[in-house]
């Protein structure tokens, strides 16, 4: 459980010092939505220390969209997870999470769909 917290938080730390660096019109927010997703979506699984997650440069990698870039902020965020089920078998889950936030500190979970494939 440290190492996904650390890990998390390092992708939140490099997320942000990528999107400080960039001269593009960037939204530094939508990373850090896609990652609480990904602590909502674990907290929802049958088995959450199972959950496995595509990586940044992965084909399914989570596509965030903003739906409010005024606060409170608010992002729908689309990706798979794999974990395993009750049977110990591993499966597929498409979710689609809509969070808000007002400060990047405190992440509020507005919606939830999670479906196995």
């Amino acid at each position: 459980m440290r190492i996904r917290t650390a890990l998390t938080a390092a992708i939140v730390i490099t997320s942000g010092l990528l999107t400080a660096c960039d001269t593009g019109d960037g939204d530094p927010l939508s990373e850090s939505a896609a990652v609480m997703c990904e602590d909502f979506v674990t907290q929802r699984l049958k088995s959450p220390g199972t959950a496995e997650f595509p990586g940044v440069w992965d084909a399914d990698y989570a596509v965030t969209k903003v739906l409010s870039d005024t606060k409170p902020w608010k992002y729908e965020v689309t990706g798979v997870v794999d974990s395993e089920n009750s049977f110990g078998g591993i499966v597929r889950s498409e979710y689609v999470c809509t969070v808000s936030t007002k400060d990047d500190d405190t992440w509020t979970l507005d919606d939830m769909q999670l479906t196995q494939r």
